[in-house]
C-alpha cells in the first residue's frame, strides 16, 4: 500500500511539474544559474546572496541512487530530486507539511513546489522553488 501511495504521489508530482514548467520556463531561464554537473552527497551550510554562511541552517544531501538525491533542511523540509543530464540540473517537487504555527512559516509553504537544484562552480548549491502562490531560493556551500 505504501509503495502504491508513493507511486501515485510521484505521478501527481510529475504532472504538477509539467504544467508549471511550461508557464515558468521563460522566468526560470533568466533568474536561475546554469548547472555545473552532479552534486556530491554531504553536509552544506546555507549562505546569503553575498556568501555569508548561516551555520544554523544546515542542508544535508544524500544519494539515494546515482540519479536521485534526498535533500533535507534543518527546519524540516525535504525533497527528492532527479538528475537531468542534458540540463546538468536536478528537478522535482516537494510540499512542506504543516507542523503548527511555530515550525513552518505561517502556512506559506503549504502548497506544492516545483524545485530546481543546480551545482554552481565551486560546489555551491542553488535551489529555487516555485508554487502557485510563492517562490524561494536557497543557497548553500559545502560544510568545511
Amino acid at each position: 500500500m505504501n509503495c502504491l501511495l508513493h507511486f501515485a504521489a510521484a505521478i501527481l508530482c510529475g504532472a504538477a511539474i509539467a504544467s508549471m514548467a511550461a508557464a515558468d520556463e521563460k522566468n526560470t531561464a533568466v533568474s536561475s544559474p546554469t548547472g555545473a554537473g552532479r552534486i556530491s552527497a554531504g553536509a552544506y551550510i546555507e549562505v546569503d546572496e553575498k556568501g555569508v554562511p548561516n551555520p544554523v541552517l544546515a542542508v544535508q544531501v544524500r544519494e539515494v541512487t546515482p540519479n536521485i538525491l534526498e535533500v533535507r533542511g534543518a527546519n524540516g523540509w525535504v525533497t527528492y530530486v532527479s538528475y537531468d543530464e542534458a540540463q546538468k540540473e536536478y528537478r522535482r517537487c516537494f510540499e512542506w507539511q504543516q507542523f503548527g504555527p511555530y515550525r513552518s512559516p505561517g502556512g506559506k509553504w503549504a502548497d506544492l513546489y516545483q524545485v530546481r537544484l543546480v551545482q554552481q562552480d565551486g560546489g555551491q548549491l542553488h535551489m529555487s522553488g516555485k508554487s502557485k502562490a510563492n517562490d524561494f531560493v536557497i543557497r548553500a556551500a559545502p560544510k568545511p
